[in-house]
């Protein structure tokens, strides 16, 4: 039962989890890929994307991301979807007109029905602006875009990470062209998270990327085109009319000093009528210059929007038009099916031990019962009953047990461990209840399993003992015959022992399947603790080491370097000034991505260019991965993290892609490969990327250690950087520990149940082989009681053997424990992780502290039996 219950409670909860999110994916109709761009959509851009062949539907929307009003909480918000990617409404109604708004179900209880929610009015950042700040909340909603309830998604306003998510109505924006389009294809079959569906968008997107370059350039072309035209026309204007009014603005001053004199000479003589001729001229010279100061004041607003416009010239270079499928522009899909398969990995591998086990426990349990029928076997025998009549009843009871041994696992395995494991997993998803299915064929597995383990060894046993002639059978069978043993011969060991020791070693050798049995069951349990205990610690040693031995920096502050210089110095001012501030150093920062051949998935990398590499250590430990020597970088490549090299299979001089966010390609070289636990980087020197990316190296970011890093302090400061307009984000490296965190709270409950299953499994093994050890050798056990042995002394006749089979195991199982977990560790990690090979010093003992205490527990029960033996009976069973 216990083995059925673990082969198909983790092989049937993967497939469970993915069925729940088809589900909610078919549901919502949740888009195959997002269309974004950093300017907007107008209606050719519309036009030409409905076009294109592989488009079966499209929705164009809003989107801007926003602070609350008076807090540092961003929120996304965009125009309400219609028929992809529809919204699930968990309470009341959704937005009815321009000032109602639509919360993200996290915000329930942090916000409530019919108050109003204020924004703040930035224009930082955003495409499209709303035309109202405050909103009456009418609803709240889940998304399947936004699966994770604890990490929505990165924004450059406010802390960088978003606090929730909105939707309003279209005619709430003030803009009207939409800025993102969500789109399904044609001839897209197969769930979400098959290899057919993701292998199928994968390549539409990379398909649809390069046209969607075109388009982009094609567009940029046209705005610097028209912008240059402004430009010059603007300049040409400003110059012959700056030139106008500085000749007008003499010649009218010139004429104002000569009527001054006018005036003085008239007042000196008295003229009252020159006086009054010559001050109406002087006001009307005075209201011309007026004119013209206006006129300069007209053409000094012309040159900021020239100023204004030769930003914007600058931006285009920074304009983009990408498509993303649902792995890279929604981070909960992506993180939901890793989940689902790493419990896959779990399911190839843990019921295989359990398994195994349990088949040498139920061979035993079989034959042990087969055994103990053989009086009544050779009586009816000796009636006339067949062989196959006598042996039905084995093979009946045998079936049964099979039978209700998977039954009972089945029912256990198909609802209660996947809801067990979901509900950890899913703590911070949106999905509410997880969709349970039969999956008839792995009951079928392990049926057969459990039919071959229970029927077989009946059918195996109850064969050999019918082999044998009625008046035999009628007769209890002989005692092994005694043997000397190995040790015997060793005189210097032999001789030095007691009698009860002499008998143990005896009997040890004597039941060789029952000492292999308690062996393999003892090992196979201890590995299973230790591989459970394992995961936790080889997942803390990725915090460990990563955030306090590698990762030394604590945010990474990105701007644009194409704003104006202004807003670059303003930007970098906050870094420079910021009293909180350690140290910190520029750097060239870029998110890229490498594919895998045959491969649907796509590791996002984070690209690091110091201004200084001779400081970068400062920041980032860069170590050979094998011996842990300093790597330095050099103008021969790049050195690349750990975990990266081995998804794309590289090692020291081997080449590689990297792809910009457009597709554009570029081949580096792997000049080392560092320790990383966490993430996936490439660092090189100045030189080095100027060669491979063909341009001048010009820093866009900060590298910062800050005095006091607790995570209240460093989104401040996140917060702080993303208010300035030339911001581009921040990386925080308390966010991937966060995550990490959050994997393995995940992993917690799923830890418990199989340290606890294998336990159980371990209280099972003991038991039951002591148990037959005990039932076996009654008279045995008799003979001493009669011979006067004190009750102590018994119980060690056979729990000697025990503990010594006991400790073995344990010595083995530590062994195998070992390489069991090195080979799930390959498998459970995100691909965004790699941990340190080994186990903590506790794990171990505390594996062999469980299994004392679980052998302790079976001694203490046997004890009890052993007492109830009645001597008599015992040894006159044999007349």
């Amino acid at each position: 039962m216990l083995g059925v219950f673990i082969l198909i409670g983790l092989n049937v909860t993967g497939p469970n989890m993915r069925q729940t999110a088809q589900k909610a994916y078919d549901e919502s109709n949740l888009a195959d890929a997002k269309i974004t761009t950093t300017s907007s959509l107008n209606r050719s851009d519309q036009d030409y994307l409905k076009d294109l062949k592989q488009v079966k539907q499209i929705n164009f929307g809003h989107s801007k991301d926003t602070l609350i009003k008076n807090t540092q909480h961003a929120l996304r918000i965009e125009s309400v979807p219609t028929s992809l990617s529809k919204m699930h409404l968990t309470k009341v109604h959704t937005p009815q007109s321009s000032n109602q708004i639509v919360l993200s179900d996290n915000l329930k209880g942090k916000y409530h029905l019919n108050e109003y929610i204020k924004l703040a009015g930035t224009k930082k950042n955003t495409a499209s602006g709303l035309k109202n700040n405050k909103f009456k909340i009418v609803g709240f909603v889940n998304s399947t875009e936004y699966l994770k309830k604890d990490n929505i998604g990165k924004t450059t306003a406010g802390t960088d990470s978003l606090y929730g998510f909105a939707y309003l109505k279209k005619q709430a924006f003030s803009a009207n062209n939409p800025n993102f389009a969500r789109v399904s294809f044609k001839n897209v079959s197969g769930n979400a998270y098959s290899q057919k569906y993701e292998t199928k968008v994968s390549n539409i997107v990379k398909s649809l990327q390069p046209k969607l370059n075109h388009r982009n350039n094609s567009t940029v072309s046209s705005l610097r085109k028209k912008i240059n035209n402004k430009l010059s026309t603007g300049d040409q204007a400003i110059k012959v009319n700056s030139t106008k009014i500085t000749s007008a603005k003499s010649t009218l001053q010139n004429q104002q000093n000569a009527l001054s004199t006018q005036l003085d000479q008239a007042r000196a003589t008295g003229n009252s009528a020159s006086i009054s001729q010559l001050s109406s001229q002087q006001q009307q010279l005075t209201d011309k210059i007026n004119t013209l100061d206006s006129q300069q004041q007209a053409l000094n607003k012309s040159k900021k929007k020239l100023n204004q416009l030769q930003d914007q010239k600058k931006q285009l270079s920074n304009m983009t038009l990408t498509i993303q499928g649902r792995n890279d522009y929604n981070e909960g899909y992506n993180n939901y099916g890793e989940d689902a398969q790493r419990i896959d990995s779990l399911g190839k591998s843990f019921p295989a031990f359990f398994f195994l086990i349990a088949i040498l426990v139920s061979f035993t349990t079989m034959r042990r019962m087969v055994e103990e029928k053989r009086i009544e076997m050779g009586t009816l025998r000796a009636l006339g009953y067949s062989k196959g009549e006598v042996m039905r009843e084995f093979l009946i009871y045998s079936f049964l047990t099979a039978l209700l041994g998977t039954t009972v696992g089945s029912f256990l395995g198909l609802i209660t461990l996947p809801k067990i494991i979901f509900k950890a997993y899913t703590a911070n998803f949106t999905f509410a209840n997880l969709q349970l299915a039969i999956h008839p064929w792995y009951i079928v597995i392990s049926f057969i399993i459990a039919f071959l383990s229970t029927v077989l060894a009946s059918w195996l046993a109850s064969r050999k003992q019918l082999r044998t002639n009625p008046a035999e059978l009628m007769l209890p069978k002989a005692p092994a015959s005694g043997s000397r043993i190995l040790l015997e011969h060793i005189s210097l060991i032999w001789d030095h022992l007691n009698f009860s020791y002499k008998v143990t070693a005896r009997n040890l050798f004597r039941y060789k399947g029952r000492m292999l049995m308690t062996i393999v069951g003892v090992a196979g349990a201890t590995a299973l603790m230790i591989t459970g205990f394992g995961i936790k610690d080889s997942l803390n040693t990725i915090v460990d080491q990563q955030f306090g031995n590698i990762s030394r920096y604590d945010i990474i502050t990105a701007y644009n370097p194409e704003s104006s210089n202004q807003n670059i110095e303003r930007a970098k001012d906050v870094v420079k000034n910021d009293n909180n501030v350690k140290k910190y150093d520029g750097a060239y920062f870029a998110n890229v991505y490498a594919t895998r051949n045959g491969d649907y998935a796509r590791e996002n990398i984070s690209l690091t260019v110091p201004t200084n590499s001779k400081r970068i250590s400062q920041y980032i430990k860069l170590q050979n991965y094998k011996s842990g020597k300093k790597l330095n970088l050099s103008n021969s490549g790049a050195i690349i993290s750990q975990k990266l090299a081995h998804l794309q299979n590289v090692s020291v001089g081997d080449n590689m892609k990297i792809h910009e966010t457009d597709g554009t390609t570029y081949k580096i070289k792997v000049a080392g490969i560092t320790t990383m636990y966490a993430g996936h980087y490439i660092y090189m020197n100045q030189n080095y990327y100027q060669k491979v990316f063909n341009k001048k190296f010009s820093s866009n970011a900060y590298l910062v250690t800050l005095k006091h890093s607790t995570k209240k302090q460093v989104n401040n400061f996140a917060a702080k950087f993303n208010h300035q307009q030339a911001a581009v984000q921040t990386v925080q490296s308390q966010e991937t520990k966060s995550t990490i965190t959050n994997i393995l709270s995940n992993l917690n409950n799923l830890i418990i149940v199989l340290v606890l299953s294998a336990s159980l499994l371990s209280l099972v093994v003991l038991y039951t082989l002591t148990n037959i050890n005990i039932s076996e050798r009654v008279r045995e056990l008799s003979t001493l009681k009669v011979l006067g042995f004190y009750p102590n002394e018994v119980l060690m006749y056979i729990y000697r053997e025990t503990n010594i089979l006991t400790g073995i195991g344990i010595v083995l199982g530590l062994g195998v424990g070992y390489a069991f977990h090195d080979y799930i560790m390959k498998l459970l990690p995100p691909a965004t992780a790699m941990v340190a090979p080994g186990l903590s010093w506790s794990n171990p003992i505390i594996s062999v502290i469980l299994m004392i205490i679980f052998s302790l527990i079976v001694m203490i029960m046997m004890n009890s039996k052993i007492k109830k033996i009645d001597m008599l009976e015992a040894l006159k069973s044999v007349d």
